[in-house]
């Protein structure tokens, strides 16, 4: 069997090589036309020899098998091949996505950069913007103060002319006063010279018969012979001055009796001890009284203006200086504080704050603790005034507006106009809630553009607040919290941003104010000016008028919910104030209309036309370099 094995495999070797001859042979034979035909002749032979070998079919079959194996073989290195093709492939996804990640994270970080660039810049710009709008309010402010002295001055100018006009005017009366006498003295004397003209023969038959009996009669009618008229107008000036002398010595007479008399009682007095101690007790009497009555006058005025009085600071206040004076605040419940807002819209967790604060401010009151500073931030019209309304009402509290626009002009008077506001807030009993509008505008940054008088007025502002208090709580509303100064935002306790409201808030803000504005006009609750008259005055003042009581209701007509959905769809950016502007307008085109009444279509219109209004006016205030929204 081994020699078989050897054979065999001599046999196959024998065959491989023959096989392979052949196939090189025939490759040869294809390449070229001249090859060597032995190789042909060797591998025929050693067919031939297998041929006739008893072990031919074991030879075939060993062959077979070792071409078997080479082809597993090749399908392996195939299969591995495939396998590291496959590798490859995926080492070089790998790569790509790698690369690919690579390229992302690079444009990320380039938009970032970008972003952040961007961001710098429109900082930077607000910045500039916000010095540009802080110099404007100071030149304002300094405008306003030059105006202010010119008119001052031109009042004293206006007051000067006016006294010198009158003094003239005195001297004038004085002087036509003189020449009306002269002239009536002057008419006088020439009336009593006509006179004695006309009654010469008389004057001269006295004058006759006087000169007869002193012996003088021949020089007297010699006189008159030579004189004529002229001794008439002579007579008769003489006359006048012989009057005119008389009447100064009943003046002496008179000057020298008055005096003579104050002359005798100031002897009297001086010589009599009890008259000049009753004299001069007397006189210490009515000068004390005098001064008593005027300085007590004033003490008067001055102590009800406190009590009884407003500042003029104030604008706007709840307090009532009799009614309601020591009220104890009422607690509420929660419900109770929801209801006393459901009539005002805010954003959901705005509102929640809200109204925990305003049951926070009235257990304060309660319980006597101090209360706390609040800070309201936010685009206009967005409900920082209302929401400080509601909540000093719900918290038992008296409110007071002041705006921070009226103090900055006051210059020099803001300080004490400002003690003045904080000592009247500090005598209020139930507590007042004092809201600062528009606070930026006398409370901005402490630089080197700030006035005197606002630097002295935000002191004595952060005087008055330094230390928490039982009697009043500041309330700040501003639409730029970044130009108020530090210390006066580190006095805050409390600071709500009031954001323009969403679709949902839109939603229930026409919904109000439909209600309001179109469903109750012509009642007693009817708002925008649409409400009926209450009293029977001013019924019967109407009626005077020729006018009616009250304006009629509106017809609502084809109008459904989906109309205050679509309109609040459409108001993307409006605040809760331009939102009832908006339905105070469609209120006057429904009264506008012939029968009073409001369709869908009429809504609409007045919708699409007021979203393009608002669009323009953003575009003003964007072109003119306004900040947006606060």
């Amino acid at each position: 069997m081994s020699w078989a094995r050897t054979a065999a495999a001599k046999a196959g070797a024998l065959g491989l090589a023959a096989g392979a001859m052949g196939i090189g042979v025939a490759h040869a034979a294809a390449d070229d036309k001249y090859f060597d035909p032995e190789a042909l002749e060797r591998g025929a032979k050693a067919l031939r020899e297998i041929q006739n070998s008893p072990f031919a079919k074991k030879v075939f079959e060993q062959i077979k098998t070792q071409e078997q194996t080479k082809q597993a073989e090749l399908k392996a290195k195939e299969a591995e091949f495939n396998a590291q093709a496959a590798q490859a492939a995926i080492q070089q996804e790998k790569v790509r996505w790698e690369e690919q990640r690579r390229s992302m994270q690079q444009d990320a970080q380039q938009k970032a950069q970008l972003a952040q660039y961007q961001d710098e810049l429109a900082r930077k710009r607000l910045d500039v913007e916000h010095d540009k709008q802080r110099q404007r309010q100071v030149e304002l402010v300094q405008m306003q103060e030059e105006s202010s002295r010119r008119a001052e001055v031109e009042k004293q100018q206006i007051a000067q002319q006016i006294e010198a006009e009158r003094r003239a005017t005195e001297k004038y009366k004085s002087q036509l006063e003189k020449e009306v006498q002269r002239e009536k003295a002057l008419a006088e004397a020439e009336g009593r010279a006509q006179e004695r003209r006309q009654n010469k023969d008389i004057y001269q038959e006295e004058l006759k018969i006087k000169l007869e009996e002193r012996g003088l009669i021949l020089s007297a009618l010699h006189c008159t012979s030579l004189t004529g008229a002229a001794t008439y107008s002579f007579n008769g000036c003489r006359e006048l001055k012989i009057k005119l002398e008389e009447d100064r010595k009943r003046l002496v007479e008179a000057i020298n009796t008055t005096f003579g008399n104050l002359g005798t009682a100031a002897v009297n007095l001086l010589t009599d001890r009890d008259k000049l101690l009753t004299a001069v007790g007397g006189l210490t009497l009515l000068a004390v009284g005098v001064y008593s009555a005027r300085e007590g006058t004033k003490s008067a005025a001055k102590a009800f203006d406190r009590w009884f009085g407003t500042p003029k600071l104030v604008r706007e206040t709840s307090r009532k200086p009799l009614i309601g004076r020591g009220a104890a605040p009422v607690e509420k419940t929660t419900e109770q504080v929801k209801r006393d807002f459901s009539d005002i819209v805010l954003q959901p967790g705005l509102q929640d704050h809200v109204r925990s604060l305003a049951a926070l401010t009235a257990n304060v009151k309660r319980h006597g603790a101090p209360f706390r500073h609040m800070l309201f931030y936010g685009p206009p019209g967005t409900g920082k005034t209302m929401a400080a309304k509601r909540l000093a009402r719900t918290s038992g509290m008296d409110y007071a507006i002041l705006s921070g626009g009226d103090v900055a002009p006051l210059g020099g008077n803001a300080v004490t106009q400002l003690h003045e506001t904080f000592d009247w807030a500090e005598r209020s009993r139930r507590g007042l809630l004092l809201l600062i509008d528009e606070a930026d505008a006398f409370l901005s940054r402490r630089g080197g553009n700030l006035s005197e008088g606002s630097r002295a007025a935000i002191n004595a502002f952060l005087y008055r607040t330094g230390e928490q208090s039982r009697d009043f709580c500041v309330v700040l509303a501003t639409n730029r919290p970044s130009d108020l100064d530090p210390a006066v935002i580190d006095r805050t306790d409390e600071a709500l941003e009031f954001g323009l409201p969403g679709r949902e808030e839109r939603h229930r803000i026409l919904q109000v104010y439909f209600d309001q504005y179109i469903v109750k006009a012509g009642t007693a609750e009817g708002g925008a000016g649409a409400a009926a008259s209450r009293s029977l005055w001013e019924r019967f003042s109407a009626a005077l008028r020729g006018r009616k009581s009250g304006p009629e209701t509106i017809a609502v007509k084809d109008m459904a919910d989906g109309d205050l959905w679509w309109a609040a769809e459409q108001m993307d950016g409006f605040s809760g104030r331009e939102l009832a502007k908006f339905m105070a307008s469609v209120q006057a085109m429904a009264y506008g209309s012939h029968n009073a009444e409001l369709t869908s279509a009429m809504f609409r219109r007045m919708v699409e036309t007021k979203v393009k209004e608002h669009s323009k006016r953003r575009g003003f205030i964007e072109a003119g370099g306004g900040d947006a929204p606060y």
